[in-house]
């Protein structure tokens, strides 16, 4: 190793090197100098936390990522990152059921001394709503018609309500929730199935359950008799006229070992016309039929399930 050393030193004595050495070692330093005083600028985007939201409060938008730009040198840049840099909003003082801009902070950090920083937007618009439940009922979603010569009955839903929570002001306004599809084309037999419910119209609504079993019947036409009855219309108000588009409905009962004389007495039809109609207005109602005396026979289904209603006034 000694003799490695002293080599070198020769090579340096005679051909005069310790200067030029000198040169390129100060170049050198100078370079690296220069480089970590060179002005340097990157962009991040993150996520800024949200502090201080109460528990019954929900933000009605989905929170999206907030570009920042740091300028200085390259030296303390390079130690920038999403990392050690924190963005967040304060929620302590929110304004309830409308849009309101929030002041997006950085966390204090010994690392932004000696940079600077701009951030591409220093407020976020976003709505805080308060967080509520409410019991609605389920629609199946079924499509298709089971094979000729069956019929389709009354689908069962279990169970026919479920519990929504989110937005106030969205929860608001569902009056229920359909299942996804549920194809039932050339079925012969009785369908029993657990379905998902369908809440992707929705932003940030949580069922439960979020799944419902449902039994579709599927029998022969054969083991079928039909009746059809008048549909009436109840709970009208004095000062309206209620006009059913449907006049009747032919409701399909199972054929019953007893011999029970099956007529349209047995059974009544009618909608629930709506109390706080409006004039001029058409409405949706769901017909109803039931059985007016306990008899020993099964309503299958009937046709239709619903009908259209116009609303005047009387003259």
């Amino acid at each position: 190793m000694m003799s490695f050393l002293q080599h070198i030193k020769m090579l340096i004595q005679q051909h005069d090197l310790l200067p030029k050495i000198l040169s390129i070692l100060l170049a050198v330093i100078l370079w690296a100098n220069l480089q970590n005083s060179q002005i340097e600028e990157h962009t991040y985007h993150m996520y800024p936390e949200i502090k201080n939201l109460s528990q019954n409060l929900v933000i009605l938008e989905d929170i999206q990522k907030i570009g920042i730009t740091f300028r200085g040198k390259k030296e303390y840049i390079k130690s920038i990152g999403v990392s050690n840099i924190k963005l967040y909003i304060d929620l302590s003082r929110p304004i309830i059921g409308k849009k309101h801009e929030y002041m997006i902070v950085i966390q204090p950090n010994e690392l932004l001394n000696d940079i600077e920083y701009f951030p591409e937007k220093e407020k976020l618009e976003l709505t805080i709503c308060t967080i509520k439940n409410k019991v609605i009922p389920v629609e199946p979603l079924i499509i298709g018609e089971p094979s000729l010569q069956y019929k389709k009955g009354i689908v069962i839903v279990e169970p026919p309500l479920i519990q929504i929570t989110g937005a106030d002001i969205i929860v608001d306004t569902i009056k229920s929730l359909k299942t996804y599809p549920l194809n039932i084309d050339r079925e012969t037999k009785t369908i029993r199935v657990p379905v998902h419910i369908n809440t992707k119209e929705y932003s940030k609504i949580f069922v439960s359950p979020d799944t419902v079993r449902l039994t579709i019947p599927i029998i022969p036409v054969n083991n079928l008799v039909s009746l059809t009855i008048p549909i009436e219309v109840r709970t009208q108000r004095n000062d309206l006229n209620y006009v059913s588009k449907n006049k009747k409905v032919v409701v399909y009962i199972k054929k019953s070992l007893t011999n029970i004389e099956l007529n349209e007495n047995l059974l009544v039809a009618y909608v629930n016309a709506a109390i706080d109609a409006y004039d001029q207005e058409v409405i949706k109602l769901p017909i109803i039929v039931e059985k007016k005396l306990k008899v020993p026979f099964e309503i299958f289904t009937y046709e239709p399930l619903e009908t259209e209603v116009y609303i005047s006034h009387k003259e």
